[in-house]
């Protein structure tokens, strides 16, 4: 680690010296996820000089193009088309397996670049303290997506699908529905897509046939998409079953 330390030190007092005596903006972007390659887009794009440098923690771009989106829709994932030609101009580099805040500082970053931005995502799960959070299988969403989609941190994730015929999801947004989504999903259509192996095993494994979605508020406050319900509830052998009480009220809302 402390050879690897020297070596981002030499590295950013070279960078200082480049800095120093140039008026072209060097930006350092923390973050290789969508927020960190589309600022890089359009700083490349609104300053014809800039140059840009993209710190990634993992070893590889693209963020939760690479890691979120779900496997069954893999038309939203051709926007790395778009981050790639980005990535592969001249003025433009990716240091991935950089951890900002261990192998370099922040303070190191100002000192060495014109400017830096902060576009990195969650990396932990929010914790709410509450009665049985830490139990088994009891999983946040951002683990779970991570799991089937290959992130490394999530690939040693504790999921059994074999205990109970029952899962409860909470919340009422996209990432919600993705989860059903691919709980509920036929195996032979997920074999289609590039969930990971060992994702897939565990799902062929799955007695889950009922999957509750439990949110705060009412139908009018869902923040999911109608593609994502629609695609949701036009699964093989997929019946939704809504709650008459959260409707009761909704016409008199709806007319003020």
């Amino acid at each position: 680690m402390l050879a690897r330390h020297t070596k981002w030190c030499m590295c950013l007092a070279q960078k200082r010296c480049y800095s120093a005596g140039s008026s072209h903006p060097h930006v350092a972007v923390v973050g290789g996820g969508p927020g960190g390659f589309y600022t890089a887009q359009h700083i490349l794009k609104g300053h014809p000089t800039a140059t840009v440098d993209v710190f990634e923690k993992l070893p590889v771009p693209f963020g939760l193009v690479r890691f979120g989106v779900a496997p069954d829709h893999p038309e939203v994932k051709n926007v790395i088309n778009t981050f790639t030609q980005t990535a592969m101009n001249k003025r433009c580099s990716f240091l991935g397996n950089v951890n900002v805040g261990q192998d370099i500082s922040i303070e190191q970053l100002r000192q060495s670049y014109t400017a830096v931005v902060l576009a990195y995502g969650a990396d932990a799960d929010k914790r709410f303290g509450i009665p049985g959070e830490d139990l088994g299988n009891v999983l946040s969403a951002r683990s779970f997506v991570g799991w089937y989609n290959g992130l490394p941190q999530c690939n040693d994730l504790k999921v059994d699908l074999t205990g109970t015929d029952t899962a409860v999801v909470f919340g009422q947004g996209n990432v919600a529905l993705d989860t059903a989504r691919i709980l509920l999903t036929p195996i032979d259509i997920l074999k289609k897509t590039d969930i990971t192996e060992h994702a897939l095993e565990e799902l062929a494994r799955s007695r889950v046939k009922h999957v509750y979605m439990v949110g705060r508020r009412g139908p009018l406050q869902v923040a999911f998409t109608i593609a994502e319900l629609r695609e949701m509830v036009k699964l093989p052998g997929i019946r939704p079953v809504f709650e008459k009480t959260d409707f009761e009220t909704l016409i008199q809302h709806i007319n003020g």
